[in-house]
């Protein structure tokens, strides 16, 4: 028991002391993110500055659809209990568009040709360190405060998180189901399951079933309370 407590520990603060630097790599990166924006908008280049803006906005109701769809996900039931399984399952793939969407203008808004480095003439300019720029700054920012964090407040408080985003979001997920975007992906996905046969099954497991995992309270552990006197 205590090698393991050892191992554990040690391991949560590998875990920790990598996440730190990646943090900080981030924060790096976003500094000069913004700075070569400002940078360039008082030098006359308005579009960066712009196009920073718009960038993210996009991913600002990127981060709204994500934790949209957990908090939908376990609250349709008292949401819409009259309304069918498929019903819901029309509306996460109308919402997935927005994901699709924004995650690629977010990107190509938030990509940067030149950095300029505080303090100095210097700029980055090299195509290599430029696309490793803007894809650790896009993956990073995108991935913690835009899916992991929206999910896990909407999965902690559903009600509370469908308070704010329901008014706004609702309707328009609800127009972009109903013109029929995502059913070339419905048909796609019917057509492949009868080919393949790709139909629910009794699980082949031996094990007992623990029962399956709501998704809320999955993405609700994310940061589970300290446990009295541990």
């Amino acid at each position: 028991m205590a090698t393991e407590q050892v191992g554990s520990t040690a391991s949560g603060a590998a875990r920790a002391t990598f996440g730190v630097v990646l943090l900080t790599i981030w924060t790096v990166i976003t500094v000069l993110w913004v700075y070569d924006a400002i940078y360039k908008l008082a030098h006359g280049e308005v579009a960066p500055a712009i196009w920073a803006v718009v960038a993210l906005a996009l991913m600002f109701l990127l981060a709204c659809m994500e934790g949209l769809e957990v908090a939908v996900i376990d609250r349709w039931s008292n949401l819409y209990p009259d309304r069918a399984m498929s019903d819901l399952a029309g509306w996460l793939a109308a919402r997935q568009l927005f994901v699709a969407l924004i995650v690629t203008a977010a990107t190509m808004l938030a990509e940067r040709h030149s950095i300029a480095i505080p303090f100095t003439s210097t700029q980055i300019s090299s195509p290599a360190g430029l696309k490793i720029f803007n894809l650790v700054w896009t993956g990073l920012t995108v991935l913690w405060f835009m899916q992991i964090f929206p999910k896990h407040m909407a999965a902690t408080n559903a009600d509370r998180y469908l308070g704010l985003t329901r008014g706004p979001l609702f309707p328009v997920v609800e127009f972009v189901r109903v013109i029929g975007i995502s059913w070339p992906a419905e048909k796609t996905a019917k057509a492949v399951q009868n080919r393949l046969n790709w139909h629910p099954e009794p699980t082949l497991e031996t094990a007992a079933a623990r029962g399956a995992v709501p998704l809320a309270v999955g993405w609700a552990a994310l940061t589970p309370e300290d446990r009295a006197g541990g």
